[in-house]
């Protein structure tokens, strides 16, 4: 009996074993197929991008960046009135918060791929999705020939042969020399077109210098302004000097009429100046020598009275004081000084008489 309850134990191991086994060779098989797909061991990215329509992008397009491909089209997904679309890119391109998609036309066939415009502001995280204002979406050749049919089936056909019937009657009574007008538009078009380039490059620089102009108004006022008050200093000025040269043209005719009144005394009073001037010219020497002369007397001069509170000069041909002193003081009748004899009047030597 224990034999077979181990050999039924042994059997429910085995079917186990067996189910076990199974169960990891298909999920080694399924990692094994779609080793690339897992988020893990993935090198790629994965985002979407919400589109108004796919224009006949199919899972499995190309995506591209600048040309290069650098993934693919995974799935397609409607939501309410729009598509959303996922797609993968290899994990050295990176998306930014401003990245852009469009879906081109890659070949003459039609086929179309998706495009993107990585964006250069703030890191797009992956998983993340990209929203309809920065999709553009394809404008297919049906959709421009479905509206081109509305519009010309909402035209006015009537309307549009009478108008066409009134130019041509305009037309044929025009003279001669509108052919030679219009001829002249069109050459003067033509040159226009032909210098495209120049006028782009004319009117970016005057682009320029207008936003310069702007930035600048301010200074530009204040010039203005300081221009015209110098303008105002300018006119004042003028009316100053007009002034001077109405003075100067009275000084003058009142300095004619002087000379025509004072002509003979003024022709004495010139002969005495040249006189004085001719003295001073032949004394200018003595003059210069008297004036290099003096620097030296002043220096002694300074020395001497730097020497004290008292100061040592000698005069040539001065008499002393105690000699002559007598004679002053007779003359002015003051007396003899004190301690001075009175017997001889110093008078008497002048005239030989006692006073």
């Amino acid at each position: 009996m224990r034999a077979a309850m181990n050999q039924r134990v042994r059997g429910r191991n085995t079917l186990r074993l067996g189910v076990v086994g199974t169960v990891l060779a298909i999920l080694l098989t399924l990692v094994a197929t779609n080793v690339s797909s897992l988020p893990i061991l993935s090198a790629s990215s994965q985002y979407s991008g919400t589109f108004r329509d796919t224009g006949g992008l199919a899972v499995g397009a190309d995506v591209e960046v600048a040309g290069i491909t650098v993934g693919t089209v995974t799935d397609i997904e409607i939501d309410s009135d729009t598509v959303i679309i996922t797609f993968t890119v290899s994990g050295d391109v990176e998306l930014r918060e401003d990245a852009r998609l469009s879906i081109p036309t890659q070949t003459v066939l039609g086929t179309k791929n998706l495009r993107i415009d990585p964006g250069t502001r703030g890191r797009l995280s992956s998983g993340a999705r990209i929203e309809l204002d920065n999709t553009t979406s394809p404008y297919q050749l049906t959709d421009a020939l479905g509206d081109l049919t509305d519009d010309v089936t909402e035209l006015d056909t009537d309307g549009l042969t009478d108008a066409m019937r009134v130019t041509t009657d305009v037309l044929e009574q025009t003279p001669a020399d509108l052919a030679a007008a219009v001829d002249g538009v069109g050459r003067l078009s033509q040159t226009i077109a032909s210098r495209d380039e120049s006028l782009r490059s004319l009117l970016a620089a005057a682009e320029q210098v207008t936003g310069v102009l702007a930035t600048r108004s301010e200074q530009i006022d204040t010039l203005i302004v300081d221009a015209d008050t110098i303008l105002s200093e300018l006119n004042r000025r003028r009316a100053v000097v007009d002034r001077l040269f109405d003075s100067v043209t009275d000084l003058a005719q009142n300095l004619s009429g002087l000379v025509a009144d004072n002509e003979a005394q003024l022709g004495s009073t010139l002969t005495s100046l040249d006189s004085v001037l001719e003295v001073l010219e032949q004394n200018r020497d003595n003059i210069g020598q008297a004036i290099e002369n003096l620097g030296p007397y002043i220096t002694q001069l300074g020395e001497a009275v730097s020497s004290g509170p008292f100061f040592n000069s000698y005069i040539q041909n001065l008499i002393p004081g105690q000699i002559i002193s007598p004679f002053i003081r007779a003359a002015l009748g003051l007396g003899p000084a004190p301690g001075e004899s009175a017997a001889v009047n110093p008078l008497s030597a002048i005239d030989g008489a006692p006073r």
